[in-house]
């Protein structure tokens, strides 16, 4: 299975840290956000309008700090994340 074919409700994993480029408020720049490896699960899937092409996806990862709960959620490019079966 390839990103093309994640949905809300997939498990994935970060495939590498995930750092604040700067439009996740709150946030320094270039702010460790998720740590590679780490479990989530697809909230939404939708793409760029200026190109219908361009997927994102909204994530909600586990929090390591707080016993894996649900923690914070980050738009994610395709490359960004791995299904978990994969």
């Amino acid at each position: 299975m390839n990103n093309s074919d994640l949905q809300s409700g997939d498990t994935i994993y970060a495939r590498e840290d995930i750092f604040n480029d700067g439009s996740f408020p709150g946030h320094a720049g270039n702010a460790l956000l998720v740590r590679s490896g780490t479990r989530g699960v697809i909230i939404n899937c939708g793409h760029l309008e200026e190109n219908e092409h361009q997927q994102i996806y909204l994530v909600q990862f586990e929090d390591p700090d707080k016993n894996n709960d649900l923690g914070i959620v980050v738009g994610c490019w395709p490359a960004d994340i791995q299904l978990a079966c994969d």
